[in-house]
C-alpha cells in the first residue's frame, strides 16, 4: 500500500513498528523476523552456501516518505551508518515539497559475453555468426520459458594476446538479475560457436557492464526551499567540481551509491554487481565522471538528474530465501524488478543531494 509519510525517529521503537504495521500490512510473524528473532538461521544459512561457521546481522533502517512518480514510499536502508541515513532523509526532506523524484528504466536486458580466441578469419567468422543469429537464439532460448535471449552481437576487439572474436547474448532476463540464466544460456550455445567461427572458445560469462538496463532519476528543487539563489548556485558549482576532477567525482559516485547499496543489501541483491557496473559506466566515455548532474534551470531552480545501470532482482538466490529480504520487498510494496532499481537510484540521488546541500551549507564536520 502506499505509505504515509510519519516522523519515525520522534516515536519509541515499539509504536514505530506498529505504525509500519498498520502501512504496509506485515503481519506479526514479518515483524519478528526484521526483529532478529525469526530472521536468516544458522540452518538456513547453511543450505543456501557452503562452509557457513555463523550467520551477521545489519542494521535496518527506513525513510518514510520517498516520492518517486508520485507514489511515497517506505525505503529500507541496511547500513549502521548514521550520515548515510541522514544523508537520504535529508534528500527526501528538500525533494518532497517540490514534487519528489520522477523516474524512467530502459528496460530489464543483460549482456553475456562469449571470448573465441584464435580465429582464423575474423570476418568470416563474424558472418558466420550473424548468419545463424536464429539458431544460437533457438539453441539457447530452451533453457527458461520466461526469460528469451533476444539478439546477437559481434564485435572484434584487439588485445596483447592478439585479435578476439567477442559474442554477445541480449537476454531480457525480466525480474531476476539473471546472472544465473545468462552464464547457462552463454555454456549452452559454446559448442555452436566454436564450429561456426573455428575459434576457441574461452570466456563465457555475464557482462556486469548492463547498458541496456539503465534506471534515470530527474528532481526540480525550488530555490526557497534550499535557502536561496546562493545556495542553488553553490551546489552546481559543487557537481562542476566532481565533473572536473576524478578525485572529487569518485566521492561524489560513493555518496550516491551510499544510497543505492544500502537499499540493494536490505532486499538481498549483489551490491557488488552494481557497483562495478556503475563506476565503469561513470568512466565509460574515457574519463571518470560524476553519475549524477546538477544545474540551474530558467526558474533559478535547482535540476538533478542520475543515470546509471541497474542490474537488480526480486526473484532468484538469496532474494527469495532470506527471510528478510522476503518480508523487506514486501514493505517496499513493488511488483517488478524495474521499480526495486528506480527506488535504489533514487535512494541515490537523495543521498547525494542531502550529502551536497550539507557541504554547501553547514560543512563536513556536521557529518560527524
Amino acid at each position: 500500500m502506499a505509505a504515509d509519510y510519519h516522523d519515525f525517529s520522534s516515536l519509541e521503537l515499539s509504536e514505530g513498528l506498529k505504525i509500519l504495521r498498520e502501512l504496509t500490512d506485515l503481519t506479526d510473524d514479518e515483524l519478528k523476523i526484521l526483529s532478529g528473532s525469526g530472521g536468516l538461521t544458522l540452518e538456513s544459512a547453511d543450505r543456501m552456501s557452503e562452509n557457513v561457521v555463523g550467520v551477521t546481522s545489519r542494521t535496518l533502517r527506513i525513510i518514510p516518505g520517498l516520492v518517486v512518480n508520485r507514489r511515497k514510499y517506505i525505503v529500507p536502508l541496511a547500513t549502521e551508518q548514521r550520515t548515510i541515513f541522514a544523508m537520504a532523509r535529508k534528500g527526501v526532506e528538500l525533494s518532497n515539497p517540490s514534487g519528489g523524484f520522477k523516474t524512467s528504466s530502459t528496460g530489464s536486458i543483460m549482456r553475456g559475453q562469449i571470448q573465441v580466441l584464435e580465429v582464423p578469419d575474423i570476418v568470416k567468422a563474424t558472418e558466420q555468426v550473424l548468419a545463424n543469429k536464429e539458431e544460437i537464439l533457438r539453441e539457447v532460448n530452451t533453457l527458461s520459458r520466461h526469460r528469451k535471449a533476444t539478439d546477437v552481437i559481434v564485435r572484434s576487439i584487439e588485445s596483447e594476446a592478439g585479435p578476439m572474436l567477442i559474442v554477445e547474448l541480449l537476454v531480457d532476463v525480466k525480474d531476476s538479475m539473471g546472472a544465473l540464466i545468462i552464464n547457462s544460456m552463454c555454456e549452452k550455445v559454446t559448442p555452436l560457436i566454436a564450429s561456426l567461427t573455428q575459434g576457441k572458445v574461452g570466456l563465457r560469462i555475464l557482462s556486469n557492464l548492463s547498458t541496456e538496463r539503465l534506471v534515470k532519476v530527474e528532481t526540480v528543487i525550488e530555490a526557497e526551499i534550499l535557502g536561496g539563489n546562493e545556495v542553488v548556485d553553490d551546489i552546481v558549482k559543487a557537481y562542476l567540481f566532481a565533473a572536473a576532477d576524478p578525485y572529487r567525482a569518485t566521492t561524489h559516485n560513493k555518496g550516491i551509491m551510499n544510497g543505492v547499496s544500502s537499499v540493494l543489501m536490505a532486499t538481498s541483491n549483489d551490491t557488488r554487481a552494481v557497483e562495478a557496473g556503475a563506476h565503469a559506466y561513470a568512466a565509460l566515455s574515457g574519463r571518470y565522471l560524476p553519475l549524477s548532474k546538477w544545474s540551474k534551470n530558467g526558474d533559478g531552480n535547482l535540476v538533478g538528474e542520475l543515470e546509471m545501470p541497474m542490474a537488480v532482482g526480486i526473484i532468484g538466490g538469496a532474494i527469495s530465501t532470506h527471510p528478510t529480504a522476503r518480508v523487506v520487498i514486501k514493505m517496499l510494496g513493488i511488483q517488478s524488478a524495474t521499480e526495486l532499481g528506480e527506488i535504489a537510484a533514487t535512494t541515490g540521488l537523495a543521498c547525494n543531494l542531502g550529502a551536497l546541500y550539507v557541504l554547501v551549507t553547514e560543512g563536513v564536520t556536521s557529518l560527524k
